[in-house]
């Protein structure tokens, strides 16, 4: 089972950019991130046009809940430089707890649809960059004492 991020730690003002942008944007060598995806774990045409759905779809569920995320955190700021009343403080940090519970369960219904769609290799490697993402805080540790 693939984890889900932690939505909590995540900014919201970039989140909701990057979930705006309906086409994955090409960078500067014109390779699209969604390209580079799907070169490295060697999905099918069929595969492409299945994770490209599955990006609109999960595009369409968070925008509106990060949109309402970023207000009500606008709305925390104000109560807390003003000195608000601590029941809206509360309310409003359990509004956007149950936000970034709602976005947590759509990443990992993305999540678990994308990895249904993949074979056994594709998966694999799927994996492997994941195991990859966790390691790299870590690397530049093992670097200067060149133990890679």
């Amino acid at each position: 089972m693939t984890p889900a991020p932690d939505i909590s730690k995540l900014n919201i003002e970039q989140i909701l950019q990057q979930v705006q942008t309906t086409k994955v944007q090409a960078s500067a060598e014109g390779t699209s991130p969604l390209q580079l995806v799907a070169e490295f774990l060697q999905l099918r045409t069929g595969q492409v046009s299945e994770l490209e759905q599955l990006l609109q779809a999960r595009q369409a569920t968070l925008a509106p809940l990060f949109q309402i995320a970023q207000s009500l955190i606008q709305q925390l700021g104000i109560l807390l430089t003003s000195g608000g009343n601590p029941a809206q403080v509360g309310v409003l940090v359990i509004q956007i707890h149950a936000l970034q519970q709602q976005m947590a369960q759509a990443q990992q219904a993305f999540l678990t649809q994308f990895v249904a769609i993949l074979d056994p290799d594709q998966l694999q490697r799927l994996q492997a960059v994941q195991v990859a993402a966790h390691l790299q805080p870590i690397l530049p540790a093992f670097q200067p004492i060149f133990l890679f």
